[in-house]
């Protein structure tokens, strides 16, 4: 019988210790930044064909888009700050703002680099062993990244069940094989967690129902708050609509180490703008204040929470 655990540990390692050649870096940088490039490219085509103009005259004119997005955008570094609190048993509500740097970190700079600013972080600043850092940050990860897989699947498979997929899938080429690709691997890894939780996951007996309901009720809030941001912005759009945005949204947030997710899901947003059924400015302008607000928030909260990344530790 293959032991499947042991497999995927030594093919981690394998991974981890390419990662660590100089030469393997380089070229994985390259290679982010060129498609990063390629897509910033190719959002300023689509915008200029739509018309700068007609764009910024068609920004949301409602305050609950706003007011929507703000409560979006704390909802996981609030929901992480109580996490954090049980997972490694110290009061965190005075570092509130390491998980917004957190949050600015793997939504700006690159997927999961937040996790490591927050290990280094507590292990400068927290009178906690580095095991439990460690292996805190770790099962909570694993716990998010389930959770998240599972909203996934559930609401590719909701849209595949009520025939609402089509019009996304016909939206660009190559849409169903992202989709299909996504709902694969979400559901496998899902299914891993699941089976091997018990070899993965060290935390202590009872904490993990806890954890699992925090995140699955954090999913449930920022999808929520999602399609409501979405529906003060252009009210007459069908609700099936918006729940294909925010699967892309979900299917993008899988793809490991991505650079800057917001700029990159408002590109592939845009593609999808015909299945809105209304001007495509009025959907540009939609989109092009949510990844805006989301630039201006991570470069001014990057500014200010900049003392919490300095070396020296603050006891």
């Amino acid at each position: 019988m293959i032991d499947w655990a042991a497999m995927g540990t030594r093919l981690r390692g394998q991974w981890a210790g390419l990662r660590k050649r100089q030469d393997v870096q380089r070229a994985l940088k390259i290679i982010r930044y060129t498609i990063f490039a390629g897509v910033v490219a190719y959002l300023l085509y689509r915008l200029t064909n739509v018309g700068w103009g007609e764009v910024l005259d068609n920004l949301p004119q409602s305050p609950w888009f706003y007011l929507f997005f703000v409560l979006r955008f704390l909802a996981l570094p609030v929901s992480e700050l109580a996490i954090y609190e049980i997972v490694w048993q110290a009061p965190l509500l005075k570092h509130f703002f390491v998980f917004i740097r957190k949050r600015v970190y793997n939504f700006a700079v690159m997927g999961y680099s937040g996790e490591a600013f927050l290990t280094l972080w507590a292990r400068r600043r927290l009178n906690l062993s580095d095991k439990k850092i460690i292996v805190g940050v770790k099962d909570n990860n694993l716990l998010s990244a389930f959770t998240s897989n599972s909203a996934t699947v559930l609401l590719i498979f909701f849209l595949a069940a009520t025939d609402g997929l089509r019009a996304g899938l016909e939206a660009f080429p190559g849409a169903g094989l992202l989709f299909a690709l996504a709902f694969l691997s979400a559901a496998t890894l899902a299914v891993l967690v699941m089976i091997f939780r018990r070899r993965l996951i060290a935390l202590p007996p009872g904490v993990m129902p806890v954890l699992l309901s925090v995140h699955g009720v954090r999913q449930i809030l920022i999808i929520g708050l999602h399609a409501a941001m979405y529906a003060a912005a252009l009210p007459g759009a069908p609700l099936q609509a918006w729940l294909i945005f925010i699967a892309m949204q979900l299917v993008l947030s899988r793809i490991p180490f991505l650079p800057n997710q917001d700029v990159v899901y408002l590109t592939a947003a845009l593609t999808l703008s015909p299945i809105v059924g209304m001007p495509e400015a009025a959907v540009a302008g939609m989109l092009v204040a949510e990844a805006g607000l989301s630039q201006l928030f991570n470069a001014i909260l990057f500014a200010a929470t900049a003392p919490l990344a300095r070396t020296t530790p603050m006891r």
